[in-house]
């Protein structure tokens, strides 16, 4: 429950009273049911972050135990001073979020200004009340129990009760209850307080780092259209049509990079969609190889293809598969200097409900440092011709489509990247058909 303040320790029975000290008997059914209030409320608000229902509840509760007809928490808008309805209950709970509070206006702004509780019995004679709120909802306020929000050192603003059932007064032990209830309140607007900042502060934090790793990128990409544009302008003015092919080739290549930045950007960014169907993904495999094969022939990296015998179609995404592989072989290549070899295999083991496939090459290897950061955003061991979005985007639909991959590595030696898929995925996989 915490650490209440000074003026809100537990003591809900105030004076001794009872027989021994000469008082009327205490009440005890009351005494019993006050502390199941503020015990359900504490638990109620204890590490909760959804404040609103939480702090509705709370009202509910302690306007049942006090007897009061309508309850109310107002919070201090710090750009104003001013105070607005956060949470109603009661007849005209509605009408009154309408009506916005002056700075120290009213017994509520009293309260807030002071910091100190007030108990007022005879309202309409108080000239401190704020008839407006009265006029608006068509409550005539008789009487009103209003005790601050206090947590963290700051003054959130304050919780109110009107009207107690039956005509009768509030009273100093109401007025207790009220105030442990209004520090577990407090607490709970505190506690939301924080993580809301924690949550901007990583949030910015995240943007920036988006922001940056895009920049970078495109401006690598950007520099390569300038190059191959370069290059045309200088052979057309020589009738070098030799040299405009390669220079448009040079732009062709960093075009489609920046649609795949694009892409890619979009795969992180939203909830892709798993839609399941009938798919041959040893075709898949040759599909992927037969399009990078002239890339690999021009480095001088021979790609290979094998295919597993006897493998039924499986129930996966080929748009996605096909996705995965082509970003997986195009690494593979890339890695592959001064010649080399990719091989590709598509396997299943005897009775397993899942197909995998390899992509290996004997590349320059990835370094042991760098293994942890290649599935991370933005991480790139390819210069300026990497984007570091394929493999995060590759993982991301693998485990959408509820496989899995891994990675190994011997730097100097080669890279294999394995992942697997259900042939037949499970019913909470399989999101649409």
């Amino acid at each position: 429950m915490g650490i209440l303040p000074h003026e809100a320790q537990w003591d809900l029975t105030g004076p001794p009273v009872g027989p021994q000290a000469g008082g009327p008997p205490i009440d005890t059914e009351r005494v019993a049911e006050e502390l199941r209030a503020v015990l359900a409320i504490s638990r109620a608000v204890a590490g909760k972050l959804d404040h609103q229902h939480v702090i509705a509840a709370a009202l509910g509760q302690v306007a049942q135990i006090v007897g009061a007809e309508g309850s109310s928490i107002l919070l201090i808008d710090p750009d104003t001073g001013g105070m607005s309805f956060h949470v109603a209950a009661g007849p005209g709970a509605e009408a009154a979020k309408t009506v916005p509070l002056p700075p120290g206006q009213g017994i509520c702004g009293h309260v807030a200004r002071t910091g100190q509780p007030l108990l007022v019995n005879d309202a309409q004679h108080d000239e401190r009340l704020y008839r407006r709120v009265d006029r608006t909802t068509g409550i005539t306020t008789r009487n009103l129990l209003c005790v601050p929000l206090r947590a963290g050192g700051q003054l959130w603003g304050v919780l109110e009760l009107i009207n107690k059932h039956n005509k009768a007064d509030f009273d100093a032990r109401d007025q207790r209850l009220v105030e442990v209830i209004a520090s577990q309140v407090a607490m709970a607007l505190a506690n939301a307080h924080l993580h809301g900042q924690i949550v901007q502060k990583e949030r910015m934090a995240a943007i920036g780092t988006t922001v940056s790793g895009l920049a970078h990128c495109i401006k690598n990409i950007l520099n390569g259209i300038r190059s191959g544009a370069a290059v045309v302008n200088r052979a057309m003015g020589q009738d070098n049509f030799q040299r405009v092919r390669e220079g448009w080739n040079v732009v062709r290549q960093n075009n489609e990079m920046l649609s795949n930045l694009v892409l890619d950007m979009l795969a992180l960014a939203r909830d892709s969609k798993f839609h399941p169907f009938p798919t041959d993904v040893n075709d898949l495999a040759e599909q992927v190889c037969r399009l990078m094969a002239d890339r690999a022939a021009e480095g001088g990296v021979a790609l290979a293809c094998q295919t597993a015998e006897n493998l039924p179609e499986a129930m996966t995404d080929p748009t996605h598969t096909y996705r995965c592989l082509l970003n997986l072989v195009t690494n593979a290549v890339d890695a592959c200097e001064d010649g080399g070899r990719v091989n590709v295999r598509v396997f299943r083991g005897r009775d397993r409900p899942r197909f995998t496939v390899s992509i290996a090459d004997t590349g320059c290897g990835i370094a042991p440092e760098h293994r942890a950061k290649m599935f991370q955003e933005f991480f790139t061991t390819k210069g300026g011709r990497g984007t570091g979005l394929g493999l995060p985007v590759t993982r991301k639909l693998i485990e959408k489509m509820g496989g899995t991959i891994t990675l190994h590595s011997v730097p100097g030696r080669g890279t294999k990247f394995v992942f697997a898929l259900p042939v037949h995925p499970q019913p909470e996989t399989e999101k649409e058909t």
